[in-house]
């Protein structure tokens, strides 16, 4: 079976060409094997032509807090005078996971062998991103290994706190979303048949017919509204994992209340700290547009990188790129502007991330006081639309007696 691949060499050549192989991990291995690092993959046959973006997170080993204790670990035996084998001799022996502690050993013997600790580290995609690759890399030719490690745990010490911020925030509204889901399900499905079957044969006001009619159709439909609700679920997740809609869905996400102000200042703190890092470390410009468009979540922004990328190739500058779509706010252009024109830009970049760290902050707080309020009385109000429809029969019961 012959697929095509696109990678790079060792020389920061781009490559491209066909390959005979069984699985997409084999071909993987074998351009790793031939010195090309694999950036894109695709089946040569129409039935199966769609390319498969190598995602090196994807089944990742470790995960991301791990990989922050391991850096730093390595960074401090590094900095004490340790030497790199020993260093992951020691660290191999600590470590507690069974994949990882392979995945170490494995790039002490590689390193051993006579590699560099960046290629020994490419070989193990699923533990180490390739921003994590790149920025050792630029270390060990500038003699800083410690101090690329330094920024790495730094870097990833920064990712992780905007995960956990965003995450912190979007699932607040969904517990609360499906705890009502809940206290409404079970409502109207226990309490309001037992309560209304004390009203047999009387008159019931109109809210509590329709209420009763509800509680009837979903007694009768839940498990099939479970299966509906399980399959949209899965339908959305599956569809959104498809550039062409991702590519319709992304850029609207970002212009939505509350929700689109806290994607587009968290995927802006990511962007101008990952490049920051892997510019002050030496990585190229076009090399660094391309990791950071891979670490980037939102595929309108994802577009925006990708449109530097192009400027900079063209001989335009940053600011020109960054800006063509509107996603941009103007003060990070004018900042990225400076910066290029000063050679600041390293500089002015990790200013522009502590400044949307602070942002994303700001964006949970509104969020939240927003949502609050919103939530207790969207929730309220069905709950006491339910308990009315319960009592009012037994009130107009009251008045005749």
């Amino acid at each position: 079976m012959k697929y095509r691949y696109k990678g790079m060499t060792r020389n920061r050549e781009t490559v491209s060409g066909e390959i005979e192989g069984t699985t997409v991990e084999e071909v993987k291995s074998r351009l790793v094997s031939m010195q090309i690092r694999p950036l894109n993959v695709e089946r040569s046959d129409s039935a199966f032509n769609f390319k498969l973006n190598l995602n090196f997170s994807a089944g990742a080993i470790i995960d991301l807090k791990g990989l922050i204790i391991f850096t730093r670990q390595l960074s401090s035996l590094i900095n004490s005078g340790v030497t790199i084998v020993l260093s992951l001799q020691i660290l191999s022996e600590q470590e507690k996971r069974p994949e990882f502690k392979k995945v170490l050993q494995s790039i002490k013997e590689d390193i051993e062998s006579g590699l560099g600790f960046a290629e020994a580290l490419q070989k193990h995609p699923r533990a180490f991103s390739e921003f994590f690759i790149r920025v050792v890399e630029a270390g060990e030719i500038s003699g800083s290994l410690d101090k690329s490690l330094v920024r790495i745990g730094q870097q990833l010490d920064k990712l992780n706190n905007i995960r956990r911020k965003v995450f912190g925030a979007m699932m607040y509204p969904g517990i609360t979303f499906v705890i009502a889901c809940g206290v409404v399900s079970f409502l109207l499905t226990k309490v309001v048949p037992e309560i209304v079957s004390m009203y047999q044969g009387r008159a019931l006001p109109g809210i509590t017919l329709f209420v009763v009619n509800i509680s009837n159709w979903l007694r009768a439909n839940f498990m099939t509204l479970f299966g509906i609700i399980a399959l949209a679920v899965f339908g959305l997740r599956s569809a959104y994992k498809v550039p062409a809609v991702r590519a319709q869905i992304d850029p609207k996400l970002l212009k939505a209340p509350v929700f689109g102000m806290l994607i587009l200042r968290s995927g802006i703190a990511v962007f101008t700290r990952t490049l920051s890092t892997l510019v002050t470390c030496g990585v190229s410009l076009i090399t660094a547009f391309e990791i950071c468009e891979k670490v980037t979540a939102n595929f309108a922004i994802k577009e925006c990188i990708r449109d530097a990328k192009a400027a900079v190739t063209e001989g335009q500058t940053i600011s020109q790129g960054l800006g063509k779509r509107g996603i941009f706010p103007p003060m990070v252009l004018h900042m990225v502007n400076i910066g290029e024109m000063t050679g600041k830009l390293d500089d002015l970049l990790m200013k522009l991330s502590d400044i949307y760290d602070e942002e994303v902050d700001d964006a949970v707080n509104i969020m939240t006081t927003l949502l609050n309020p919103i939530l207790l009385v969207g929730v309220g109000g069905i709950i006491m639309a339910i308990l009315l429809a319960i009592y009012l029969p037994l009130f107009g019961m009251s008045d005749s007696v």
